[in-house]
């Protein structure tokens, strides 16, 4: 994929919803109406209400259209759909409503964003990429490589000793998390 400039939005700077989060936190009830709220900075920047119903979400927004000077009020239908979990429950996902070309989306999503005059839809519709996708190579391998030693129980710092083996954790399992950090360091020059 074809990395985007570094003036375009990333999925961490555009208001969105997780179905995730909702469903961990008991809010996917039907009838259930919720505020749902962002903050930039410190500082609020949108609000927008929220009715689950048994097969979907109705998002009801105020949004300026295409950098318009008026607020256009919008409601929206977003489908949800649920997949059956190995042990029991389910999973529940957004399906995209949005459409370009007079190509539906329809793509299963479990963030939507808030973009254009689309409304929410998935990140691909939006062309949206992650902050972590244009961090250049080294960058990428400098933050896998603190993980790695944070998890087994170290600091971030790569100059210090390579943290020992915690108790429990078997010698295999310790092997492969040493080899991934060695390639992870070797990627930002601090091997």
């Amino acid at each position: 994929m074809a990395r985007r400039r570094s003036g375009w939005p990333t999925c961490e700077m555009v208001p969105a919803i997780d179905i995730r989060q909702l469903h961990r936190e008991g809010r996917l009830l039907p009838g259930l109406t919720l505020p749902l709220s962002w903050e930039q900075a410190g500082e609020p920047c949108g609000t927008i209400a929220v009715r689950i119903d048994p097969n979907g979400m109705v998002l009801s927004f105020r949004a300026r259209i295409d950098d318009a000077t008026d607020w256009k009020s919008v409601v929206q239908h977003v489908p949800i759909e649920w997949t059956p979990c190995h042990l029991g429950g389910g999973r529940p996902w957004f399906r995209c409503t949005a459409s370009s070309n007079g190509n539906y989306c329809g793509r299963r999503s479990a963030v939507i964003y808030l973009g254009g005059d689309a409304g929410f839809a998935c990140r691909h519709c939006y062309n949206l990429n992650y902050a972590s996708q244009r961090e250049s190579r080294p960058y990428r391998g400098l933050g896998k490589a603190r993980k790695i030693r944070m998890r087994l129980g170290g600091d971030a710092n790569l100059l210090n000793e390579f943290p020992a083996r915690p108790k429990g954790m078997h010698q295999r399992t310790y092997g492969r998390w040493r080899r991934l950090y060695d390639i992870a360091a070797s990627r930002c020059g601090a091997a």
